[in-house]
């Protein structure tokens, strides 16, 4: 009797030494093939390269599979990381930031994202679309973006002979009554603003480009002024401001005027439109003179984050 309960004991003990050897294999086997389907995730291929899991997660928020299986066996990619921590990056340009970055590998991601994000990895005027004319105040025209020959806006005021010099001038009212509100500011730190230059319709665009092409040729013309469907002034947005002291383009730049509407300009809606150091993006030459509605909310971004109309256009309006 007592045999048969050791031998039973010792079955008992068999079966679970057994038992115990089988949970092993299948706990092992488990994480065999855990660690093997592991080692074919993104995760684990892109930490081999050198990436970590935060930089992992920018790659999988911005790329498609296939994208991400490019950068497997080649070493690490951080341009494309800077170009995704971009403020302004839009992922819609990925393919034409990178072709931009292959053939000007030194410039920066910040860069090139400006310059993509406003077209400027195209050639001016070849790549032509139709101003929306909807976005009222913060419509865009530039040397990609155009207007056509009959437009005009609708709610053109005639200006006052006390801002301006020269012929008559028109704008559209609410940039009117944004700019009287400006002038009677700088009038009280007596700084007397002019008006040189307001709406223009596409006839007299024209003749003002066409002066320029005629006497210094196209080249010349084009980093000067716009094309007919292509100047802001056809928009009844802009202005071309000056002072009764400082009252032509060589000697605007360093006037009190000037410094004044640096300051000051964005709490009533102007923004300096092709500033000094921008060209790349305006496609224009300096005009210290030259100041674009945009309502103060936008003027007060765009001064504050030291950008271009162009670049807020692209990223918070036509995004």
């Amino acid at each position: 009797m007592k045999k048969n309960r050791l031998k039973v004991k010792k079955q008992v003990w068999i079966v679970l030494v057994l038992f115990i050897f089988i949970v092993i294999g299948i706990y092992a086997g488990i994480n065999i093939y855990k660690d093997i389907q592991y080692k074919k995730t993104n995760e684990y291929k892109l930490l081999q390269v050198g990436y970590t899991l935060k930089e992992i997660e920018l790659l999988e928020n911005n790329l498609e599979q296939k994208e991400i299986e490019t950068l497997f066996n080649v070493s690490k990619n951080n341009f494309l990381l800077n170009l995704f921590n971009e403020k302004y990056y839009l992922k819609k340009n990925l393919d034409r930031y990178l072709n931009y970055h292959t053939e000007n590998n030194a410039t920066s991601s910040t860069d090139i994202v400006a310059i993509v994000n406003t077209n400027n990895d195209y050639e001016f005027y070849d790549h032509d679309i139709d101003t929306d004319i909807s976005k009222d105040h913060l419509l865009l025209v530039n040397k990609f973006y155009h207007l056509n020959s009959d437009y005009e806006p609708t709610d053109l005021v005639t200006v006052n002979n006390k801002y301006y010099y020269g012929s008559n001038h028109k704008i559209r009212s609410e940039v009117y009554e944004a700019f009287k509100n400006m002038w009677n500011a700088a009038y009280e730190e007596n700084i007397y603003l002019i008006i040189n230059s307001s709406y223009r319709d596409y006839k007299s665009q024209t003749e003002v480009y066409d002066d320029y092409k005629n006497s210094n040729g196209t080249t010349y013309a084009d980093s000067i002024a716009a094309r007919p469907g292509y100047s802001e002034h056809q928009t009844g947005l802009s202005l071309d401001i000056f002072s009764k002291e400082h009252t032509n383009t060589s000697n605007f730049k360093d006037s009190s005027a000037h410094i004044w509407l640096n300051n000051n300009a964005y709490k009533y809606g102007f923004i300096e439109r092709y500033e000094e150091g921008k060209e790349a993006i305006t496609g224009f030459a300096a005009e210290s003179w030259h100041w674009r509605y945009v309502g103060d909310e936008v003027a007060t971004y765009i001064h504050n984050n030291n950008i271009t109309f162009d670049e807020y256009y692209a990223y918070f309006i036509e995004k």
